[in-house]
């Protein structure tokens, strides 16, 4: 039992070592245990024995990987070529699936920043229309009765003009929020507090507020004493209560509003008109209570709206509640981008094992009489398989350590450019985790490459390779497993050509859809009109007021050189905002106000459609008359039109936007449909009111500024425009109309241009690797086809000879390819517009686009077959 043990434990010594020395150490150990008189010298021999055996194992395991570590580098450098080729192409395929980790880590897998972030909800309201946030008296309903959601809070967009002496004005963006915000989420501010129930009261005894650590610290020089101190926000003064930590990220902020740097109490009051069931507004989160789910929360708060809309009939619609977790709603809808991109590098690093295996193959049948005189002088197979995988294991750790490189690159161009419709994208890094995956698609991509070339060098006949013979079975066999790695090599590189071809061809098709409006050679901005003089008086002097300073502005823009016009909008048509009103048309009765249609509104200055070149369709454009105390007018979009006077001429009736009881305008005019939603949304009813005539003051403006040059160049000179007119007040969000529009197409321009990108170098990977391994056959087959040409073959006859013998194998890739294509198809389906996923152009133009590529691959090594001299080959 005691021999039989320790035959199994030599058995960590390598093989060739136990070769030499086991009979030995056998004999040894066996004479020393016979020897032993007691069971502690037994003890002590199997002591001495174990510590022999792990001294001895890792130094000869050592001293074997040190002489097959220099083999495998001599071979290296004895084809410097072929190693450079292999090297380049693992490392591109490491890399990409590493930086493509990369992304979907930070993107997808890293949990949200707060406290168990899977129990985190969104609640919207539900119309026959869709989703929609939701009304003040709602939420204050919901967060009463509803008990499978621990915590419920209301979010709106707001924003602050931070004034100081000796400071200029700083516009930030800004969160009102209901109190218990923070604690729902699980973050404590690492300064101060968060804001008290008594803080989120109409009238509450002071203003207070909440910041983020950056701007404590590029505000206020990260002073400590900032806590409780008293700052001027928008001409109130406001005490900071809490800062938040540092690095924090708040998601809700800057994926469902434009970020935030401040935070004010929500503190609506209940009586007040924005705060009604039908001024649906308001974001609302929730915590789930323990035990509870998504669903759970989702069927009770919809029985909750259905029992609100018994109680408040005139003010519901079929109205229900929807429940998200968090999670969904952040990246529901880029999962699908990352997933396909994923797939997509999957795909290159299996076309890139595919071609290093060839080159391998190709080293084996070089070696081949290498491994059988190897064979016939005692090594064995197990030896030659390890010295063999310690090659490929070498190749492959060198292919991963430089495809680390690439990866740092790509990850870094992707977190700097990538679109900022892609959460968290700029957090991504080549950290621990990526350096781990990247440790095992390489031990993954070296068992790939390595392990048919290791079958092929081992299964050889050792007589054969010895004595030459057996050349044409050889060439046979080896051209079977490359003419399979070829098939899959360009079945990939079809799966990947359809799909970018699809993507390409959506976006082609989405870029061609007319917005409604021209961007080009136009400057967008924003303008928060804030401070005492536009919050004094009623509100009719505080509309004057705001009227006076946009007139004010616009009115010097026109003088600046190049400007042809200049106007100014409360919501950017494609610029992200949302701002829709119920339409009522005055005479007609109906049984439920809230039925009625909803439109997106638009707060214009005279001469808005001037710049945006919005056509005219019938009536006229709104205009300097349409001033403050004059009869209210509107237009509308010929969707409106549509809808609400299907018919009936839309000119000079009235509607109200709002409530019924809202005050009626005259429509005088109709405009094309504007996309506002997305190039890929349907246009909604859309109406157009005078700043002057609307029902409170808009302070908040984007204005855009027309040019017949460079839009850009117009930045520097409207900045001074605005503080010539008022200094206190900053301008935010300064860019070309052109660069948001592009900004509404990022996430299917980044997937295109990505899967694209891959797609083109699969298709080079696939072409290089078929010329390869075709070269190398017609190479082996020199005698054979040189005693053909002898037999009176001619250069026809070999050309298509050596054609069929490559696109064989490319005919199968094309016919496996275009089934997987269209088997995975449908996973583009929710990134197309306007096309099918098994579109038959694009299924058609990747085939003979591989076609035609594998074809310029098989004519140069046909080519070089027909130049074979048969007088020469029968010679040799």
């Amino acid at each position: 039992m005691q021999d039989r043990l320790f035959r199994l434990l030599i058995r960590l010594l390598p093989e060739e070592f136990r070769a030499g020395y086991a009979r030995e150490m056998e004999a040894t150990f066996r004479a020393e245990r016979r020897g032993a008189r007691s069971w502690r010298t037994l003890a002590r021999v199997w002591t001495a024995t174990l510590a022999d055996l792990v001294r001895t194992a890792p130094s000869e395991h050592l001293d074997i990987l040190r002489r097959d570590l220099a083999v495998a580098g001599r071979a290296m450098r004895a084809r410097p070529l072929a190693t450079s080729a292999a090297l380049v192409t693992l490392a591109l395929g490491i890399g990409a699936n590493v930086a493509m980790f990369a992304v979907g880590d930070a993107v997808l897998l890293q949990p949200l920043p707060y406290r168990n972030p899977s129990q985190l909800v969104t609640v919207s309201e539900t119309q026959p229309d869709g989703a929609s946030p939701v009304g003040y008296l709602t939420f204050v309903d919901l967060r009463e009765r509803a008990r499978s959601v621990a915590t419920l809070v209301a979010a709106s967009q707001s924003t602050a003009t931070l004034t100081a002496p000796g400071l200029d004005p700083e516009r930030v963006d800004a969160m009102r929020v209901s109190h218990g915000y923070f604690d729902m989420l699980g973050i404590a501010p690492a300064l101060g507090r968060a804001f008290t129930a008594d803080e989120d009261r109409p009238g509450a005894a002071r203003r207070v507020v909440i910041i983020t650590d950056g701007l404590w610290r590029r505000r206020f020089g990260a002073d400590p004493s900032t806590i409780d101190r008293v700052i001027d926000i928008g001409g109130l003064p406001h005490r900071i209560v809490g800062i938040l930590p540092r690095g924090f990220s708040d998601l809700v902020a800057e994926r469902l509003y434009q970020g935030a740097e401040v935070w004010f109490p929500l503190g609506y009051d209940p009586t007040a008109s924005f705060a009604c069931r039908t001024c649906r507004h308001l974001r609302v989160f929730g915590r789930l209570a323990p035990g509870a789910s998504a669903a759970d929360a989702g069927r009770e708060l919809d029985d909750i709206v259905a029992d609100l809309e018994r109680d408040h009939p005139s003010e519901y619609h079929e109205a229900g509640a929807q429940v998200a977790l968090l999670g969904d709603t952040f990246l529901g809808p880029v999962r699908p981008v990352l997933l396909v991109l994923w797939a997509g590098v999957g795909v290159l690093l299996i076309v890139a094992c595919g071609n290093v295996t060839n080159l391998l193959l190709l080293r084996a049948s070089e070696r081949s009489q290498e491994m059988a005189v190897r064979t016939a002088l005692g090594v064995t197979r197990g030896r030659l398989a390890r010295q063999l995988l310690t090659e490929s294991a070498a190749l492959g750790a060198l292919g991963g350590a430089l495809g680390v490189v690439p990866a740092w690159m790509a990850i870094r161009i992707l977190a700097v450019s990538g679109p900022d419709q892609i959460p968290r994208l700029a957090s991504a890094a080549l950290d621990v985790r990526a350096i781990g995956v990247a440790v095992a698609i390489t031990l993954g991509a070296t068992a790939l490459v390595g392990l048919v070339p290791l079958r092929q060098s081992l299964r050889r006949d050792i007589r054969d390779a010895v004595q030459g013979a057996g050349r044409r079975t050889d060439s046979t066999v080896a051209w079977r497993t490359r003419g399979m790695l070829v098939a899959v090599n360009v079945a990939m590189a079809m799966l990947l050509l359809v799909g970018s071809g699809l993507l390409v061809r959506s976006l082609s098709g989405l870029l061609a859809v007319a917005p409604g409006f021209d961007a080009s050679h136009t400057l967008t901005m924003r303008v928060w009109a804030s401070g005492a003089r536009f919050r004094d008086g009623d509100t009719a002097s505080q509309i004057a007021e705001a009227v006076r300073f946009y007139d004010a502005i616009l009115t010097r823009a026109r003088t600046l050189p190049g400007v042809t016009a200049a106007a100014a909008v409360t919501t950017l048509p494609m610029g992200g905002g949302v701002d829709g009103f119920g339409v009522h048309v005055q005479g007609r009765t109906e049984a439920n106000p809230e039925a009625a249609p909803s439109a997106d509104r638009f707060v214009v200055t005279p001469g808005y459609f001037d710049v945006t070149h919005t056509r005219l369709v019938r009536g006229r454009l709104l205009d300097d008359g349409d001033a403050q105390g004059r009869d209210p007018v509107a237009v509308i979009n010929r969707t409106a039109a549509e809808t609400l006077f299907a018919g009936e001429d839309p000119i000079g009736q009235r509607i109200s936007l709002g409530p019924p009881t809202a005050e009626g305008r005259r429509i005088v005019g109709i405009v094309g449909d504007v996309r506002h939603h997305g190039l890929d949304v349907p246009v909604g009813p859309q109406v157009y009111v005078p700043q002057a005539q609307w029902a409170w003051a808009e302070t908040l403006m984007t204005l855009l500024v027309r040019t017949g040059g460079d839009a850009s160049a117009l930045a520097g000179p409207m900045r001074d425009a605005v503080r010539a007119i008022d200094p206190a007040q900053p301008v935010t969000d300064v860019a070309t109309y052109d660069a948001v529009l592009s900004r509404a197409t990022s996430t299917r321009r980044f997937a295109a241009a990505l899967l694209t990108l891959f797609a083109v170098t699969v298709v080079l990977l696939a072409v290089v690797g078929l010329y390869g391994a075709l070269a190398v056959v017609v190479g082996q087959r020199r005698r054979e086809l040189g005693v053909r040409m002898a037999l009176g073959a001619g250069a026809d006859t070999i050309r298509r000879l050596v054609l069929a013998q490559g696109l064989v194998p490319v005919g199968a890739g094309l016919g496996a390819g275009a089934v997987a294509a269209a088997a995975s198809a449908g996973a583009l389906r929710s990134l197309l517009y306007g096309i099918r996923p098994l579109d038959p152009a694009t299924f058609v133009g990747a085939a003979a686009l591989l076609a035609l590529g594998a074809l310029a691959a098989c004519l140069v090594p046909a080519w070089r077959a027909t130049r074979i001299d048969p007088a020469t080959t029968l010679r040799e």
